[in-house]
């Protein structure tokens, strides 16, 4: 449901506008018919990150090196980011698009799904245990359900996006937004779904060494001296804010200009995740190359 709507509200509220708005007043509009259930659950995960970074702060338990807390603490971030993306994004499809079944089953199972991911993850940290890679028969079990979960969570955008593409009665005055939302879901697919894949056959997120890293970057973990896959996954999956938002700041620009502007930037995003993936296979940290 989305938010309510005030009364006898301005021509750029309605799903027929063909005006052009400016950032500030399309953010607005967006924020205005965001959908409800999606922004309270990405507020809610976002809620839990300064309990759970207290905790990473008060209890020295290690998996794998680091501690235990941070797994949870990046992944309610990251869905906390992921949701409230998702509830911006429903808007852009019209109203009879948020009204429908198809909108309404999206919405629910990015949040089942997400709520899945975030409670599993943080009982396995309270526990001590690995959340991703579990030995144990019931855990290796777990484990593969996330997987699936997390296949389902990543669709959604690309139900989203297609509506925002698609719908009847989508919101024409916000066209360049609708395109970056939708090539930056297709960019953060390929990087969640296909990056998310080849991560789960590498225990220790490094193709070429399953050793632990000698150095890391602090909270995220990545690896200062090795190739690691979750920098790409990591790139792979913001393309839906990056886009987006590019979207938005091109929001006056004619679509004539500003459509060929999203394709060439989800064109070199997405070059950028398959170069940080060759590299990781071939066992290279990307900090080296760059800064030699």
């Amino acid at each position: 449901m989305p938010l309510t709507l005030p009364a006898n509200p301005p021509a750029l509220l309605t799903d027929h506008d063909a005006t052009r708005p400016g950032v500030r007043e399309a953010t607005r509009l967006l924020v205005t018919l965001a959908d409800r259930p999606l922004a309270y659950a990405g507020l809610a995960f976002l809620a839990m990150t300064p309990i759970t970074a207290v905790l990473a702060l008060l209890d020295g338990r290690l998996v794998d090196g680091s501690n235990l807390w941070l797994k949870p603490l990046k992944f309610q971030a990251s869905l906390a980011i992921y949701l409230l993306t998702l509830a911006l994004m429903v808007p852009l499809a019209g109203a009879a698009f948020r009204r429908g079944w198809v909108c309404r089953i999206t919405v629910w199972v990015a949040i089942g799904t997400g709520a899945f991911e975030i409670g599993w993850i943080t009982l396995r940290a309270g526990l001590g245990l690995r959340s991703h890679y579990a030995e144990s028969t019931f855990g290796s079990a777990m484990y593969s359900l996330m997987g699936l979960a997390a296949v389902a969570l990543s669709l959604t955008c690309i139900v989203l996006a297609a509506g925002a593409v698609l719908a009847p009665g989508r919101l024409r005055s916000l066209h360049n937004a609708r395109w970056g939302v939708a090539l930056g879901a297709v960019v953060a697919f390929i990087g969640a779904a296909g990056i998310g894949s080849m991560l789960g056959g590498t225990p220790a997120h490094y193709p070429v060494d399953t050793a632990d890293a000698a150095s890391r970057i602090p909270v995220v973990g990545w690896s200062l001296d090795r190739g690691d896959l979750r920098i790409a996954h990591f790139l792979g999956l913001h393309a839906l804010q990056g886009l987006f938002a590019l979207g938005l700041l091109l929001v006056r620009t004619p679509p004539a200009k500003a459509v060929p502007i999203l394709v060439v930037a989800a064109l070199a995003w997405l070059a950028g995740v398959f170069w940080l993936t060759a590299l990781a296979t071939g066992g290279q940290s990307p900090f080296a190359v760059v800064l030699g």
